[in-house]
């Protein structure tokens, strides 16, 4: 016997950074193919086709096509692929400098390009290697400008205007970014904290209190969709001889040891376990009903009682109740604790 499917688990936040930065780049790459195709309908290159095209700015496109069918491909190396497709926005950059300052004119659109490039890098790469792409960027432009010079005053205003306006873009988007990061690792943080609180700290299961709370919300999601629930008691048969025979410290690598087999067993199916203290431990299986709860009861019988729990051979008594009209955690708890008790007066290392 099996559990059912559990349900995908919400994405985290990780996970959804990072198809944010996927979006961005395809948003980003799409976005300048759209750019190359409306100019040219609307001021076609005087020389036409193929001559009017092979210059940087059409050169671009197949950098951004690439960029967007690369990342779509290999989503996991969005960052890998973005590092190139940088080179390749500079390389164009420099490419097209020369020819502007030879019309003597800022090229405008260039400048909006290199800014986008800056804000989508930071997004991708973080604040540390998104400033090292802005950098990089300002200071290759103006190089580059520098280079093939001598460069009339009223259009050298416009390049340092240009790379003033890159810069505190870029500056805006660390700003921003670091804050993100900054409340990602601290989300991170506080989530293994209370990871942490949540779970027993000897056997890495619920804890009562935590385990208290998952019942009560399956039990509530279970009575609103009408989905059944069962709920197991399990306890290992004289634990105490444990404890007085090796010492509390092998007493305490079986607790650990029956916890995790418990929590292996079941929760690839949706099944939580919990401490409820002492030896004694639950299991919630939502979506399950009474009949195929003892049966997976059963399993774990067999189970524990047929290899070594922590080098010692142990067994244990289970008790299951599944969910009745009107219902309460307490309820049924009472009758799971109730059969568990009828097991051991049955002799242990049984089922009821």
């Amino acid at each position: 016997m099996t559990l059912p499917r559990p349900t995908p688990p919400a994405s985290t936040l990780p996970q959804r950074l990072h198809r944010s930065r996927l979006f961005a780049v395809y948003i980003a790459s799409l976005a300048y193919v759209l750019y190359a195709v409306l100019t040219a309908l609307i001021d076609p290159p005087p020389d036409g086709f193929p001559v009017g095209y092979q210059i940087p700015k059409y050169w671009a496109v197949l950098v951004s096509l690439t960029t967007a069918l690369a990342t779509l491909t290999f989503p996991q190396r969005v960052q890998a692929i973005y590092a190139v497709t940088s080179v390749g926005y500079l390389i164009v950059s420099t490419s097209e400098i020369p020819r502007a300052i030879g019309w003597g004119e800022m090229p405008m659109h260039l400048t909006l390009w290199l800014m986008l490039n800056v804000i989508v890098s930071y997004l991708v790469f973080g604040s540390r290697y998104g400033t090292a792409v802005n950098i990089l960027s300002v200071a290759v432009m103006m190089t580059s400008v520098l280079l093939n010079g001598p460069i009339d005053p009223p259009n050298l205003a416009d390049w340092a205007t240009a790379s003033i306006a890159i810069g505190t873009a870029g500056l805006l988007a660390y700003l921003l970014t670091a804050f993100i990061e900054r409340n990602l690792d601290q989300h991170q943080l506080d989530s293994e904290r209370l990871r942490a609180a949540r779970l027993d700290a000897l056997t890495e299961v619920y804890g009562r209190g935590a385990i208290e709370e998952e019942f009560e919300r399956a039990l509530g999601a279970a009575q609103c969709g009408g989905t059944p629930l069962s709920v197991i008691v399990t306890d290992i048969d004289h634990f105490k001889r444990v404890n007085d025979e090796y010492g509390h410290a092998a007493g305490d690598d079986v607790l650990r040891a029956f916890g995790k087999r418990l929590r292996r067993s079941v929760s690839g199916g949706g099944g939580l376990v919990g401490r409820w203290g002492g030896e004694e431990f639950i299991v919630l299986l939502p979506g399950v009903a009474r009949t195929d709860a003892q049966a997976i009861a059963e399993r774990l019988r067999g189970e524990i009682s047929a290899e070594p729990v922590a080098g010692l051979t142990i067994t244990a008594s289970f008790g299951v109740a599944g969910q009745r009209d009107a219902d309460t955690t307490t309820s049924m708890f009472s009758r799971a604790d109730s059969a568990l008790y009828d097991a051991k007066r049955a002799g242990r290392n049984a089922v009821r």
